[in-house]
């Protein structure tokens, strides 16, 4: 009989190492997990809530002259339909594409629902001192810089003034020392990372196209990236059928029981309209 287990916690220590580097008491560890939680799941939603506003205000200036205020307000129900009309429009405006794009800072932007954030990592120091110190860092191929500069920075910051993992509660209340870093993460191609794969299978579904297609595009993009191995599985009522299965597709090798070997693992929890599915991504590296 075959064990199952986490491929990323069976190779901590080989291949792989920790998101969270810190240390605790024995009583506080579970509050220092929690408080982990709070702060991947802070930053993910504000990532998504300023790339939509920002894309609100663009495409506002230029739908003024050729849409009415209702128009609008329908048509924002569905950003995603704006995001390719609003790139249309510039692209006419503008031949040199690159240089344009750059200035905007709209070519590195997600679509609309899709993180783009390929691990968050944080590292706490001075848990008994008075000033005890927070360092997050953000590595992604996909999030605009322009999130961490000028006024979205400032507000930023008094959103994290309002969270509770901004201060400690050793031995009384008071605020901490909180370092941000976005890092580029350029050193492989953005679709050898599993969750962005995973990322893209929940958009598709959630556009409702159907599950084979999907499963098998996911597959056609890794062709360019160097992946040796990869297979996909959902789980769940797919296709909105009454009875929950699990279908799955594989290409290429997966040693998933010897230990040196580079894997990465990552599942995902979609939302559809016929119910929850979950995703699950395995890739073999080298």
């Amino acid at each position: 009989m075959s064990q199952k287990t986490n491929p990323l916690c069976l190779r901590l220590g080989t291949t792989h190492s920790h998101h969270s580097v810190w240390f605790e008491e024995p009583k506080k560890y579970s509050t220092g997990i929690q408080e982990d939680r709070k702060i991947r799941d802070f930053f993910k939603n504000y990532i998504q809530k300023k790339i939509k506003e920002f894309l609100k205000q663009e495409l506002r200036k230029i739908a003024k002259k050729k849409y009415s205020k209702k128009d609008l307000q329908e048509q924002e129900k569905d950003l995603q339909k704006l995001q390719k009309y609003y790139l249309k429009q510039k692209k006419k405006k503008n031949k040199k594409k690159k240089k344009h794009y750059s200035k905007i800072g709209l070519r590195p932007l997600p679509p609309l629902g899709f993180e783009g954030i390929i691990r968050i990592q944080i590292e706490k120091q001075g848990v008994r001192a008075k000033k005890t110190f927070v360092r997050v860092k953000i590595y992604s191929g996909l999030v605009p810089k322009f999130l961490l500069k000028g006024e979205t920075l400032k507000d930023l910051k008094e959103n994290i003034e309002k969270q509770e993992f901004f201060y400690s509660i050793y031995p009384t209340r008071y605020p901490r020392r909180l370092r941000l870093e976005l890092v580029k993460y350029a050193k492989e191609p953005l679709y050898s990372h599993p969750n962005l794969i995973a990322e893209f299978v929940a958009l598709q579904i959630k556009q409702r196209v159907p599950f084979r297609q999907t499963m098998k595009k996911a597959i056609d993009i890794t062709k360019s990236t160097g992946i040796k191995g990869i297979k996909i599985q959902l789980a769940g009522r797919i296709d909105g059928k009454d009875i929950a299965r699990k279908e799955s597709k594989r290409k290429g090798k997966l040693p998933l029981q010897i230990i040196c070997t580079k894997m990465d693992y990552y599942s995902h929890r979609i939302q559809a309209v016929y119910g929850v599915l979950g995703v699950k991504i395995w890739i073999f590296r080298n």
